[in-house]
């Protein structure tokens, strides 16, 4: 009985070893490293179990809406170096209109910040955002059950512009009376180790850790009178990217691979799986077109006035609609839309914020942004 007792023992001991990883700084990405992913914006069969393990998790039937390449270079090969002075990388994105900075120790991976555009998509400026603390995007060594609490916050104020002045003008601030504007954000992100196990996805099957991460997000608005910063948010009203928002994602992680083998975005409730993010192992999509680039809608001038023109980039051969909504989420205008850029009247619609939606002849959504129209 001894024997047969220390054999069940061993046995056990052997498949828990087996099925709970540790993540050490080995998956950090370095210098020279290209990490590949695909996105499914419409995934099918993706479930998330309750914690624990060793689970087994099979998202085979994801499909790539979309691919996408992050390549990490030494930090000083980035234009905003200069900002981030003591950052390791920069991944810099397409075109050169954004760049990520990070400081690599051997415990975290953390963002510094980046330089673009406006993080609420509301406001058309680029300039450099710097989050104080850093956020740490990546931690070694990772074990179930770890749990970790970050927060961190960005200010950037801005002189006011001609282009600045006009959204302004929106909120009903009278030309000339402010100055300057500040754009605030406070985030605090909770990430527990919840779950560890196997994860198939297209391509590949790999020991995983699952990652629960909830994050908090305040973003603010503040224009400057008479020496005093005084919040406008409110005004700014809902879909300008202002106010309150929680995100959850579940991140499955393994030791082998620097990509993360899947990303799982919730939406707030966490009832429903809204999009997944997985690393792209070169498998054919679901309707058999190997895709090599995000789709990409340019829209000019944004923000507009009576015209607008919407240009599709990468988009694969076939029909597509595009739709506007309001800030409260109605329909104000569908139009069937080709390839290339085409010109769309915007004289019906009154000043605001718009979201703008592409979608492809089954209905599945392929790009999406935001379009402000303003006074001429």
């Amino acid at each position: 009985m001894k024997n047969l007792y220390t054999a069940f023992v061993l046995l056990t001991s052997t498949i828990w070893l087996h099925a709970q990883i540790t993540v050490t700084n080995a998956a950090f990405p370095a210098a020279g490293d290209t990490l590949k992913t695909a996105t499914d914006l419409n995934p099918d069969g993706v479930t998330i179990t309750p914690p624990g393990g060793p689970a087994t998790w099979d998202f085979t039937g994801l499909a790539a809406t979309f691919k996408s390449e992050a390549t990490f270079q030494a930090a000083t090969e980035g234009n905003a170096f200069a900002d981030f002075s003591n950052a390791e990388l920069v991944s810099i994105g397409v075109g050169g209109q954004s760049e990520t900075y990070y400081d690599i120790t051997a415990t975290t991976f953390s963002n510094l910040g980046f330089y673009g555009s406006d993080p609420t998509g509301g406001l058309p400026i680029q300039t450099a955002f710097k989050f104080t603390p850093p956020v740490p995007e990546r931690r070694a060594p990772l074990n179930f059950i770890d749990n970790y609490m970050a927060q961190t916050s960005l200010n950037i104020a801005l002189p006011i512009d001609s282009i600045l002045g006009a959204l302004l003008a929106q909120l009903g601030v009278p030309a000339g009376l402010a100055d300057s504007l500040r754009i605030r954000v406070t985030a605090s992100r909770n990430e527990l180790v919840d779950a560890y196990g196997t994860l198939t996805i297209p391509g590949g099957t790999y020991d995983v850790l699952r990652e629960k991460s909830t994050e908090y997000r305040s973003t603010s608005l503040d224009i400057h009178v008479f020496g005093l910063w005084i919040d406008v948010t409110a005004q700014a009203g809902a879909g300008s990217g202002l106010g309150q928002d929680t995100t959850i994602a579940y991140n499955f992680i393994s030791n082998t691979e620097k990509e993360y083998i899947a990303i799982v975005e919730m939406d707030n409730a966490n009832s429903v799986v809204q999009q997944v993010e997985y690393k792209d192992n070169n498998v054919i999509s679901g309707n058999n077109d190997v895709v090599t680039t995000k789709p990409e809608v340019l829209v000019s001038p944004n923000p507009a006035t009576g015209f607008a023109v919407f240009e599709l980039k990468h988009f694969s051969t076939g029909n597509y609609s595009l739709r506007l909504l309001d800030a409260q989420g109605r329909e104000v205008l569908v139009k069937n839309i080709g390839l290339g850029a085409e010109s769309i009247s915007l004289e019906a619609l009154g000043l605001g914020t718009y979201f703008y939606q592409v979608s492809d002849e089954k209905n599945r959504v392929q790009a999406t942004g935001k379009l402000l129209k303003i006074n001429e």
